[in-house]
């Protein structure tokens, strides 16, 4: 079986697409299969690259072309975040294929979604069936879309680890936000609950990581990071990025992980690896009330959920949290950790297995 996976970028990052993206095509890569993957940003490991799929090289009607013969050669093309990045070049390729008789099967996976009729409109008409990854996003889709056909596959993740040290001196708490820094992860909120902590004389340090690979600007107001400014003077507050095999030692040097994502809708947090390894690493969790975020924390006894976009209630869940003694996993904890691990171990596998579902006639 040859599979194609096909996304916008595959540049290693904290988290996200681009990390299962590796993840995943490293894990099928040692199955009895062949894989590739295909990007539209140059230099990414592992990736190959091709012009269709860049932001940055506006779509002209031949621009396709040779998107389609790459494609041609697979049984199964796996396209991720068909609606977000460049949907024309999406039409034009399935359109192409069609002409040229394709007999093989399209998977389109949902990393994220939001509420634009547009772009359910634009899911509806695709020829193929939706992946998606936590029971989320399955039934926001379902909900959308109760014709389409909808698979549940987990998501990979590195499980080699890489050293790393958090900046900031010894002693005090250290707060860390493992995801990308942007407005809509509520990087803002924890920067300023953070910095409302140490004016108030808190022993804290706030990190925050995901600084690099920001494609648009992350949306952080210019008072709030001048505020910050201060604080990094006296080496409070950081900012620094790590690679996806140094997370787990980020994690893990950390005591507790924030993730306040600022929407409840069906743009909310879809899945969070970060918040995933934070259960797997044993640590204290404070999390908005978004998307995934309360199913996955849900058997989690370290984890406190604060109403979306609510920087008053995550000002008070932190300041609680700094005074808290370090985590004593219970069994569910364990349990739920070895469930999210042995998930990200095998998730080539059940893809595998279900591609196999897709070799039958068209």
């Amino acid at each position: 079986m040859r599979i194609l996976h096909v996304h916008w970028t595959g540049s290693p990052v904290t988290g996200g697409v681009e990390t299962h993206l590796r993840a995943v095509v490293g894990q099928l890569g040692a199955l009895p299969c062949e894989v590739r993957a295909v990007v539209g940003t140059p230099r990414s490991p592992d990736c190959d690259y091709d012009a269709a799929l860049d932001i940055e090289v506006p779509f002209a009607p031949d621009g396709a072309a040779a998107l389609t013969e790459r494609c041609l050669s697979a049984d199964v093309v796996h396209w991720h975040n068909p609606q977000w990045h460049k949907p024309e070049v999406v039409t034009a390729l399935v359109a192409r294929l069609r002409d040229r008789r394709w007999p093989g099967r399209f998977v389109f996976d949902l990393h994220n979604i939001d509420e634009r009729p547009e772009r359910w409109e634009f899911l509806a008409a695709l020829p193929g069936p939706l992946a998606v990854h936590s029971d989320f996003v399955a039934g926001e889709v379902r909900r959308r879309l109760p014709a389409a056909e909808v698979i549940t596959l987990p998501l990979a993740l590195p499980l080699c680890e890489a050293p790393f040290r958090l900046p900031g001196g010894a002693g005090g708490t250290t707060v860390l936000q493992p995801t990308r820094m942007t407005r809509w992860k509520g990087s803002h909120l924890s920067l300023e609950a953070s910095l409302t902590l140490l004016d108030e004389g808190a022993d804290l340090h706030f990190v925050h990581a995901g600084t690099q690979h920001l494609i648009w600007p992350p949306g952080i107001p210019d008072t709030l990071l001048e505020r910050a400014g201060v604080w990094q003077e006296k080496g409070r507050v950081h900012f620094t990025h790590y690679r996806p095999e140094q997370s787990w030692a980020a994690i893990r040097a950390s005591d507790i992980v924030i993730h306040p994502t600022i929407d409840r809708g069906a743009h909310g947090e879809p899945f969070s690896l970060s918040v995933a390894q934070a259960v797997i690493c044993g640590r204290r969790i404070i999390a908005s009330d978004s998307g995934n975020l309360p199913l996955l924390l849900a058997d989690y006894s370290a984890a406190t959920l604060v109403p979306a976009g609510d920087v008053r209630a995550l000002t008070e869940a932190l300041r609680e949290a700094v005074d808290r003694p370090a985590v004593a996993p219970t069994t569910a904890d364990r349990a739920l950790a070895q469930h999210l691990r042995d998930g990200f171990a095998t998730a080539g596998r059940h893809h595998l297995a279900f591609y196999r579902t897709l070799a039958g006639p068209t």
